[in-house]
C-alpha cells in the first residue's frame, strides 16, 4: 500500500478540494457493485420466468428449466451476497483509512457515516471514502465540515 500523495486525472473528481488522496486503504469486494441489473429482488422474478418458459417450451427437455432455475438460483445468491457485502466493505474502509490517516499523522475521527479532520489550522475538514481503481480511496477534503465534532 503507497501511502504517497496521489489523485488520478483520469477519473472524475467526486468530492471537494481534495487535501490527500490516500489510495487502496481497503479492497472492494470481488462482486459486482450493488446495481438495478444486479439487484436481488429484480434478478429472481425474471431468472424464474425464463426457467418456466425453457421449461414449457416444447422443443427442449424439461430438464433445461431445472438448469436455468438453479442458475437463476445462484445469480440470485451472489447477487444478494453483493448487496450486503458492499455496504460492509465500505465501513470496514472507514475505519481502514481513519487508521491510515492516523498513523500518518492527521487527526480523524469517524462520526456515525461521516469522516472528520482536523488541518494545522485547527479547522474541522470533511473527508470521505470513494471507490477508487484498485479499492477504496480515503479522501481528506479542503471542504469544512458541518455542526461540532469533539475528537
Amino acid at each position: 500500500m503507497s501511502l504517497q500523495q496521489f489523485f488520478d486525472d483520469h477519473r472524475p473528481a467526486t468530492t471537494d478540494d481534495p487535501v490527500r488522496v490516500f489510495p487502496a486503504v481497503a479492497r472492494t469486494p470481488r462482486l459486482p457493485e450493488p446495481r438495478w441489473w444486479n439487484n436481488p429482488l429484480g434478478v429472481m422474478p425474471v431468472t424464474v420466468t425464463v426457467a418456466v418458459t425453457l421449461t414449457l417450451l416444447p422443443g427442449l427437455p424439461a430438464f433445461t428449466g431445472l438448469v436455468a432455475m438453479v442458475i437463476s438460483l445462484a445469480l440470485t445468491v451472489a447477487g444478494a451476497i453483493s448487496y450486503f457485502s458492499w455496504p460492509d466493505s465500505r465501513d470496514a474502509a472507514v475505519a481502514e483509512g481513519a487508521w491510515v490517516a492516523r498513523q500518518s499523522g492527521y487527526r480523524i475521527s469517524v462520526h456515525g457515516d461521516d469522516l472528520r479532520w482536523i488541518d494545522q489550522h485547527g479547522t474541522v475538514k470533511s473527508a470521505t471514502v470513494v471507490r477508487g481503481e484498485a479499492g477504496w480511496d480515503l479522501v481528506l477534503t479542503g471542504k469544512d465540515a458541518a455542526g461540532s465534532f469533539s475528537f
